[in-house]
């Protein structure tokens, strides 16, 4: 055997090597061909619109899905979406069945169950999905106050979605109801006086008011419960296999909520 020839195997050894090196590093920066998305199927307008078919599609599910649509398409993904009560959304979320949830706000604790866009161990809100303000919905006749900190007149209690942070609040201060309600029914339970008060996101609560034309019997008290940013949390199973498509992802979001936030809440809100 020739020592050229020899020789001329390890080199083609090592181009081979390399070569393979090179090709997996490549793989993972290549894009998964679809990303799945969980949220609730829910009439939260103008972020969420529900639909009979359960499917999503651009222009028709609201301000959130379509900022995700547009964002995967971005990417070259294409954007897969179910529909679950928020409570199995994170079960999923955690067990890495779907690769992303929203919206989510962040505490640390959640971070059990989904990756967060993070900076100075916060979360960075320069890649939140909205600003939002819950409000506190009560009837038109109720004593029911809020100072910022604390209710006063509380006699049955106040309700807010279950799973929900809001909730999660209430729950601590001891004032929450002992029956949870999605906000169509909570409002309406609020508007016949058999619950103190709701507490849901502004744009959500104003709209599912006017939808069951019950603004003659409620009234949303002046001091908001609280201001927090949505997120969309992905799986840590997802952003373990492509780390830095996270973050393409998280930016690519930032540039699209930037553009046509705005746009997109003119086009499915009742109330302009």
């Amino acid at each position: 055997m020739s020592r050229l020839w020899f020789k001329g195997n390890i080199v083609l050894t090592l181009v081979l090597a390399s070569i393979l090196t090179a090709t997996q590093t490549s793989a993972d920066e290549v894009s998964p061909p679809t990303m799945r998305f969980c949220y609730e199927n829910q009439e939260y307008r103008p972020f969420l619109v529900a639909t009979d078919d359960h499917k999503t599609r651009l222009g028709h599910n609201g301000a959130l899905p379509d900022l995700v649509i547009e964002t995967t398409r971005s990417l070259g993904i294409q954007a897969e979406f179910v529909n679950y009560p928020w409570k199995r959304c994170i079960a999923l979320l955690q067990s890495g069945e779907v690769d992303g949830i929203f919206a989510a706000i962040w505490q640390k604790e959640r971070e059990e169950w989904g990756v967060f866009p993070k900076r100075n161990n916060q979360a960075d809100e320069r890649y939140s999905l909205w600003r939002v303000q819950y409000d506190i919905y009560t009837s038109k006749n109720s004593l029911l106050s809020w100072d910022g900190t604390a209710f006063s007149n509380i006699k049955s209690g106040v309700s807010a979605p279950l799973g929900y942070i809001a909730e999660q609040k209430l729950k601590q201060m001891g004032v929450l109801s002992r029956n949870s309600y999605v906000p169509s029914e909570g409002l309406r339970v609020v508007a016949l006086n058999r619950l103190d008060g709701f507490v849901v996101e502004s744009n959500i609560g104003d709209h599912i008011v006017i939808s069951q034309a019950i603004q003659a019997d409620i009234k949303k008290l002046s001091i908001p419960f609280m201001v927090a940013d949505w997120y969309l949390p992905l799986s840590h199973q997802w952003v373990k296999a492509h780390p830095k498509l996270a973050q393409a992802f998280w930016n690519k979001l930032a540039e699209v909520r930037a553009q046509k936030a705005e746009v997109l809440h003119k086009q499915y809100a009742l109330i302009q």
